[in-house]
């Protein structure tokens, strides 16, 4: 556990500290915290949840050729994915080249996240219990997925629409379900109560639809609603309810946000789905679970935004330490008592084997 308990001590007791950086040295600190995140999540030996899945399921590539893989892919499979794997069975050395690739991607989006917020050690620290820990370690492929999409919804914000559905394309080649994040980008810069803007939306949707999922929409239905057999997510409730934290915390603050941030409807749409998504935990929770992981990103910027928005400075002050013990407590009960934890323990790297 303490490799876990050190990712989320260090960004906090650095930001903490009464001791700040300046000029190129911040730069050089989040560098080299980067790095260690990429190391511990690439390099990791036997941890999560889908340690074999990937393993097994993949290891048919080592028989193909590049162009063979690409051929019979037909958009039906994660090929981002394939050829990432395919190319570190043949010249690297197989899963731990995948990961680190993988890990890269998400990481690079995670920083550039926390990097644009105004306290970036809160949303590090907001990050690293589920979403580093949790997500990037067990969920390889949506975990690169998310790091896209992470990457996106700040071009999204600077109004740079066109990136975010680049970065949207680029995920759902690691992970299909990400291209579900397209309506939001649309939402976000268009208003349906445009008859035209709601028929080009339900064009867009549908050929996206058609080009991303029609041929892996079957066994999507299968494997995460209708047979979810053991796959059922027992602590998507709490998860969800995460983001649903989040999401009302945005609402009562949403005057004020409106009032500094330009970005306000992003974050109602995030807080509306995430609400809606809290009930229906209870009926197709491993449906909800994966994709509510998308929405996680929500979580860092509005914990992290609100504390400049309290003008009280000992109510700012317990904000910030109230989101700490949060995220610690929730790094303390997952790591003992989570139904799957034991899968991320003890935690190992193939550097020190």
């Amino acid at each position: 556990m303490t490799t876990y308990w050190l990712m989320f001590l260090v960004p906090m007791l650095a930001g903490l500290s009464p001791w700040k950086a300046k000029g190129a040295l911040p730069n050089v600190q989040w560098f080299l915290y980067g790095f260690l995140l990429i190391f511990i999540l690439g390099l990791r030996h036997e941890v999560g949840g889908d340690w074999s899945n990937y393993i097994d399921n993949f290891t048919w590539l080592k028989e193909y050729k590049f162009l063979d893989v690409i051929s019979f892919s037909n958009l039906s499979l994660d090929l981002g994915y394939l050829i990432v794997y395919w190319f570190s069975l043949h010249y690297l050395n197989g899963i731990y080249a995948t990961n680190i690739i993988c890990a890269a991607i998400f990481v690079s989006g995670l920083l550039r996240v926390c990097r644009e917020m105004p306290i970036q050690w809160l949303a590090l620290c907001v990050a690293i219990p589920y979403l580093v820990i949790v997500v990037a370690m067990g969920y390889t492929r949506q975990a690169a997925a998310i790091g896209f999409i992470m990457w996106g919804l700040i071009d999204l914000i600077k109004g740079r629409q066109i990136r975010f559905y680049i970065m949207v394309l680029l995920g759902s080649l690691f992970h299909k379900t990400a291209f579900l994040m397209l309506p939001v980008g649309f939402l976000y810069t268009n208003s349906l109560r445009n008859f035209k803007d709601l028929i080009i939306f339900i064009i867009l949707f549908g050929i996206a639809f058609l080009a991303f999922l029609a041929d892996r929409i079957a066994n999507l239905v299968h494997f995460y609603i209708t047979d979810t057999g053991g796959m059922e997510s027992s602590g998507a409730f709490i998860r969800v309810l995460m983001n649903v934290i989040s999401a009302s915390v945005f609402l009562y603050f949403r005057e004020a946000w409106a009032e500094r941030y330009d970005d306000g409807k992003l974050w109602l749409i995030f807080s509306v789905v995430s609400i809606v998504m809290l009930p229906l935990t209870f009926v197709i929770s491993t449906t909800i679970d994966r994709m509510a992981l998308y929405f996680l990103p929500m979580q860092l910027v509005i914990l992290s935004r609100t504390p400049v928005l309290i003008k009280s400075t000992y109510v700012r002050t317990l904000f910030i330490l109230s989101v700490l013990f949060l995220y610690i407590g929730a790094l303390f009960v997952w790591l003992n008592f989570g139904t799957h934890s034991s899968n991320w323990l003890p935690y190992q790297n193939l550097f020190f084997l």
